[in-house]
Parts: structure tokens; sequence; C-alpha cells
């Protein structure tokens, strides 16, 4: 089954509507017709950034004790979360749409948001963090390579000696 096919599976089966359920663009798979191109790439690239962390992680236990495979975290909170604040932060992005030199740190709204304002918690927060620094990543290399160096090392650490990745994507 090819990594493609594998998403289908894992997001479109009824079997698996639970999977990453409290997820925002995984509510918006039903809808991407819906969106500009711009806004579907970004949604299923992000659900990409799930998959892959799924795919390449390592099992560990949930909030609820149950195992899961995730890409391990570990020393890297802040990094994702800096990554995660840059690129969802909806007063952030608005504020770069009138003037694209806007730093996080100019005013406290702009800093501090994470998936726990999108009612994401524990290992769905953490879910969150990894799949959008996979998101930045394939989109954006040198955007994570250079905000987030040690995101991008695991990342790459995971994924490309992953056999059941690796034969279709690579990160460098």
């Amino acid at each position: 089954m090819s990594i493609f096919e594998d998403f289908e599976v894992q997001f479109f089966f009824a079997k698996n509507k639970q999977l990453f359920a409290r997820c925002p663009c995984r509510r918006a798979l039903p809808h991407l017709h819906e969106f500009d191109e711009a806004s579907a790439h970004h949604i299923l690239c992000h659900m990409l950034g799930h998959l892959l962390d799924i795919k390449a992680g390592q099992p560990t236990l949930n909030d609820s004790n149950a195992t899961i495979s995730a890409i391990n975290q570990d020393g890297l909170e802040d990094e994702l979360r800096y990554v995660y604040n840059d690129l969802q932060n909806p007063q952030l992005k608005a504020a770069r749409r009138v003037d694209g030199n806007v730093d996080p740190g100019d005013r406290p709204e702009f800093r501090n948001f994470g998936p726990e304002l999108q009612d994401c918690y524990g290992a769905d927060a953490r879910a969150e963090l990894m799949a959008e620094a996979i998101r930045a990543y394939l989109l954006d290399p040198n955007y994570l390579k250079t905000l987030a160096p040690n995101v991008a090392a695991r990342i790459r650490a995971a994924v490309n000696p992953n056999p059941e990745v690796n034969r279709i994507l690579q990160f460098n």
C-alpha cells in the first residue's frame, strides 16, 4: 500500500473517523472542495504530517495509556511551540498581512498560540505540534531548519531511514 493509499485509509474510512478528531485540519477534510488551492494544500500537508508522524514514529503511550506511534518530541517543545505559533497564530498572521516583518516578540498577542487554543490537549496537542512542524518542513525546509533545527533533525532521523516512507519521501 502506498503512503497515498494509506492516507485515504487513515482519514476517510469510517473506522478511523476518531483519528485526530480534534485536529482543525481533520475537520476540514470533507470540505476541501470549498477551499482555495493554497488553503487546501495547507490542510493536506498538515494531515500528511500526521500520517508521517504515525509512520515514522516509535511506539509510545498517550494520555489514556494506549500505545500510539509518534516521533519522539523529548527536548523539542520550545521549538515545536515556536513553529506552531509562528504559522498558526491568527493575530500574528493578520499583522503580517499588513507588515511582513512583524516579529512574534513585538506584542503579547503574537505569542503563545498553541493547539490548546484550538481545543487540543495532551497527546492531541503534541500530535498537532509535530504535524505542523512536518507541514512546515514539507513546504519550506529552510524555514524549519533555520527556526527549529533540532525539530528538523529529529524529523529527518525518524523519516529518512524508515522503509515505509523513505521510498517516497526524504528530508534533507
